[in-house]
């Protein structure tokens, strides 16, 4: 099924995020060429289309509701859908996923056997879990994870909104211990399934779909890579979860919301590191002094 409509220029990228959260297979991006010449200076428009290989009327109301909180279409734009033959959006992955590294992670598709001297193989079935580590967002998480990994090691951490299971995965072998991953999901959860047990960590990786109100204790290290709105949203819910001497990454955020989340999280919590990659913001999140 193909889905498209029209978006600001400069909201695409996140647009195309949402869509991929909600089960998208792919995205691209045309140019919309106006009827008529004008004169009026408006925000650049294109075309996204994406494709679901399914989208019913519940999932179809999910995502246009995520789209409007976002602001990426008004309640008036239309969404518009048509069915078509599969374009091959999994076989197009197979093609363009190369080995690459991050840190001290090497992440490689399955059918490679590539291995580096020093590295750990990260292996990534590609899917409809949102993550394979080149977005900017992951590939932020990740650099962060690795940096914090090396300096300490964390013996209970969580990974919220899991995806294709790459971060928990890299927490695993960075040197966490024990590992909650949810998502709501179940075609993700899923597909982090299949990669843990690619990377033989699934005895340490505790994967589920419950909520985050639903979990007890705290987490010496957490990951949430979602998008800004929902990490403003859940930040009542997961200030409690970090422990007293935890660290917290949050991703999935532009670089200009920075200051929006980073406010929803005080005065309970500082950001104490911040990078920014392709236009995309990572913070690290730490207790406040008392």
């Amino acid at each position: 099924m193909r889905l498209h409509f029209d978006t600001p220029a400069a909201s695409a990228d996140r647009a195309a995020a949402i869509l991929v959260a909600h089960g998208a297979l792919g995205c691209e991006v045309a140019k919309i060429h106006p009827s008529r010449p004008t004169l009026a200076r408006r925000p650049r428009r294109v075309r996204l289309k994406t494709y679901f290989e399914r989208l019913g009327a519940a999932r179809l109301r999910r995502v246009r509701e995520a789209l409007e909180a976002a602001g990426m279409i008004a309640a008036r734009d239309s969404l518009q859908t048509e069915p078509i033959v599969d374009p091959g959006w999994a076989t197009m992955w197979m093609t363009r996923f190369e080995p690459f590294t991050v840190g001290r992670l090497l992440i490689v598709p399955p059918w490679s056997r590539e291995r580096r001297p020093g590295l750990m193989r990260l292996v990534i079935q590609p899917g409809q879990g949102f993550g394979t580590g080149h977005h900017a967002t992951t590939y932020g998480v990740l650099r962060t994870l690795d940096e914090l990994c090396a300096a300490s090691r964390f013996k209970r951490a969580l990974d919220l909104g899991t995806g294709s299971g790459i971060l928990a995965i890299a927490m695993r072998l960075l040197g966490a211990d024990d590992i909650v991953a949810l998502e709501i999901d179940p075609i993700a959860l899923d597909n982090a399934r299949e990669n843990a047990d690619l990377n033989g960590v699934s005895r340490h990786l505790r994967f589920s779909n419950v909520p985050l109100s639903s979990l007890r204790g705290r987490f010496d290290l957490i990951t949430a890579n979602i998008l800004s709105s929902t990490l403003i949203e859940l930040a009542p819910r997961l200030k409690p979860r970090l422990a007293r001497h935890g660290r917290l990454i949050l991703s999935g955020i532009l670089a200009r919301e920075a200051p929006q989340v980073i406010a929803a999280y005080r005065p309970e919590l500082r950001c104490v590191g911040r990078r920014i990659d392709r236009g995309w913001a990572t913070l690290l999140m730490a207790r406040a002094p008392a």
